[in-house]
């Protein structure tokens, strides 16, 4: 193994790339170090003052080529303050195994997981049929701007030419964050590999009211629409529709009783929900309804629209859109995903009647959804042992208290990535 992956995660967690500031650049550099020393072609980018993307690339070999393989993460993390963990969250301490830090789940492990893949992949000799691509981002916790976002947006010089950053995931397969944790149900083992993710948004109603007579005069009647529209939306049933990848995800699991946790992921992953998260307003003449949006792959800007009109009409308020992306669902019967079940079972050493990958729709967001439009397959994968972390756990320490991860399951997640991309890069 060209690097050591334990080590490479500790040094990484140590760089605090706290977002905002962030500061990512001194974490890239260190990969740029690797990439120089490994002879392999790379680019760092900068985005910002102390902030960038780091590309670096391995050339098809064959004159026939496939479409690309991007190995996808982020290196910023969200906060962290230091009296609530039982470590300093920016040291990596290592207890029992168990390595203690903020990005060890979010996704310092990944990057460490798909750096580890992508060397040794350069390494192996395989006659890659594929460019494969290793692409470390800035922002991702706070809009991308600075990242994901900023890189599709302009031109990428590497290799003696110059493109623009999507052309890169044109039809490609992407390795990126939201999966690769177990959910056992049923005496097995689930591997969660996020395939989709819920189109998300905020939008705000403005609620004016009917009888003011200026500021001296004001009139409750506003606020008074303001609560029942609430109340209504909280009535709400959204339409919905049974996406490809919730039917195998339920044909899969039969009859197996699942935990509250993903009981409830199961219940979104069929509905679309708007729920509103704030009510303020200057006066009471005027009241702002503040809403989250999540909707289903398939229920776009144009749907969004005309169920916003329908409540406006009703309570004769405007509205606005501040912010919204839709949702994604990349294939849950892909080659892909069968190369990273099978690399899994055989790290694992066990067969599909104990262990399987079981796709499903994050209600989260990442970098992923802005690849929605380039017919981009991505999938969601950092896979980790069961008695180190469930996806029950998993959940509670994205962006908590206490995040770690055990080192045995680093190198699960190293090695499980290598077999997988030597296998979707090489001639067969």
């Amino acid at each position: 193994m060209v690097i050591e992956p334990v080590s490479l995660l500790k040094r990484l967690i140590r760089i605090d790339t706290t977002n905002p500031p962030g500061n990512e650049k001194e974490l890239l550099l260190v990969l740029a170090d690797i990439m120089e020393k490994e002879d392999i072609e790379w680019v760092l980018q900068e985005t910002a003052p102390g902030r960038g993307n780091l590309l670096a690339w391995l050339p098809a070999e064959t004159e026939e080529k496939e479409k690309p393989l991007v190995l996808l993460s982020h290196v910023d993390v969200v906060g962290a303050r230091e009296e609530q963990w039982s470590f300093p969250p920016f040291e990596a301490i290592e207890e029992n195994g168990y390595i203690y830090g903020r990005g060890s789940v979010d996704t310092k492990q990944l990057t460490v997981m798909e750096l580890t893949a992508f060397l040794n992949l350069k390494e192996s000799g395989t006659k890659r049929r594929r460019d494969v691509y290793f692409l470390a981002t800035s922002d991702e916790e706070s809009g991308s701007t600075c990242g994901l976002s900023w890189f599709l947006e302009h031109e990428i010089s590497l290799g003696g030419r110059s493109f623009p950053g999507k052309e890169l995931f044109y039809g490609s397969d992407v390795i990126s964050e939201g999966g690769g944790f177990p959910v056992i149900a049923g005496g097995r083992e689930f591997y969660l590999c996020e395939s989709g993710q819920k189109g998300c948004g905020t939008v705000a109603f403005t609620v004016s009211a009917r009888k003011a007579k200026g500021v001296f005069f004001g009139s409750g009647d506003g606020m008074e629409r303001a609560m029942a529209l609430v109340q209504d939306i909280g009535n709400m049933t959204l339409e919905g529709r049974t996406l490809e990848t919730v039917k195998l995800f339920e044909d899969s699991l039969g009859s197996a009783e699942l935990s509250p946790m993903m009981e409830k992921i199961l219940a979104a992953m069929k509905r679309n929900s708007m729920t509103v998260t704030m009510i303020e307003g200057k006066n009471v003449n005027e009241v702002q309804v503040i809403c989250d949006v999540r909707l289903l792959p398939g229920f776009g800007k144009d749907w969004l629209v005309s169920m916003l009109e329908t409540l406006a009409a009703k309570w004769d308020c405007s509205f606005q859109i501040l912010s919204f992306c839709e949702g994604y669902e990349s294939s849950p019967k892909g080659e892909f995903l069968h190369i990273l079940e099978e690399a899994t079972l055989q790290v694992l050493g066990k067969t599909k009647k104990d262990v399987q990958i079981l796709s499903f729709v994050s209600m989260g967001s990442s970098d992923g959804r802005f690849l929605a439009g380039l017919d981009a397959k991505v999938y969601g994968y950092s896979p980790v042992y069961s008695w180190d972390m469930t996806f029950d756990t998993a959940v509670s320490m994205v962006h908590g208290i206490d995040e770690k991860i055990h080192k045995d399951s680093v190198l699960l997640g190293c090695r499980v990535l290598t077999l997988a991309v030597r296998q979707a890069a090489g001639e067969e």
